[in-house]
C-alpha cells in the first residue's frame, strides 16, 4: 500500500476522528507518545500490538509496511542494531483527522558512530482508528543526516556532496 492509498483507505475508516479535547483523543496521544518514549527490544513487539491497529499503515522513510505485525518486526530488527533509542515527543497538533507529533530521536548504535550517541529530529503524521489505535503513520525525517551520515561509505559520500553543493 501507498502513503496516498493509506490516507484515502484510513479515511475511510476513521470518519470525523475524535471530538476536539475529548478523553478518548487524549487517551490515544498519551497513548502513542508513551509508546515512543520506551523502545526496548524485549518489549516492543508487544507494545506495537497495543498502539497499533492490526492492518495499520507505517513509512518511516526508510521501510513501508502495513500490518502491525511486519511493524514489530521491523522495529524488533532495526532495535538489534542499538544500544539505546530515546524519542522525546516536542509537541502534538492536529489538523482534521490528522495528528503531528513533533520530536527527537536519540541513537546509540552498536557499530555506527564509534558508540556516541546520533541524534535526528523529525515529525509523524498520526491517524487514530476509534480504539485510539494507530491506522496510519508517516514519518518526515533526515534519514541521510539522521542514519546515513553515521554509517562509514556513506557518511563520507554524504559530506563529500554537501561540500560541493
Amino acid at each position: 500500500m501507498s502513503y496516498g492509498e493509506a490516507l484515502e483507505q484510513t479515511a475511510l475508516v476513521i470518519g470525523s476522528g475524535f471530538v476536539e479535547g475529548s478523553p478518548d483523543e487524549v487517551q490515544a496521544i498519551a497513548r502513542f507518545t508513551e509508546f515512543l518514549r520506551e523502545w526496548d527490544p524485549e518489549t516492543i513487539a508487544d507494545s506495537v500490538r497495543s498502539v497499533y491497529a492490526s492492518d495499520a499503515y507505517f513509512n518511516d522513510t526508510i521501510k513501508e509496511i502495513s500490518t502491525n505485525e511486519e511493524i514489530a518486526h521491523y522495529l524488533a530488527e532495526s532495535l538489534a542494531a542499538t544500544e539505546m533509542v530515546r524519542i522525546e515527543v516536542k509537541d502534538v497538533a492536529r489538523s482534521g483527522v490528522d495528528y503531528y507529533f513533533r520530536w527527537v530521536m536519540d541513537i546509540k548504535f552498536r557499530n555506527l558512530n564509534n558508540g556516541a550517541w546520533t541524534q535526528s529530529e523529525g515529525m509523524s503524521q498520526i491517524r487514530f482508528d476509534r480504539e485510539g489505535r494507530v491506522v496510519m503513520h508517516r514519518d518526515f525525517w533526515d534519514a541521510a543526516g539522521g542514519l546515513f551520515a553515521y554509517m562509514p561509505v556513506v557518511g563520507s559520500l554524504l559530506r563529500w556532496i554537501k561540500g560541493r553543493l
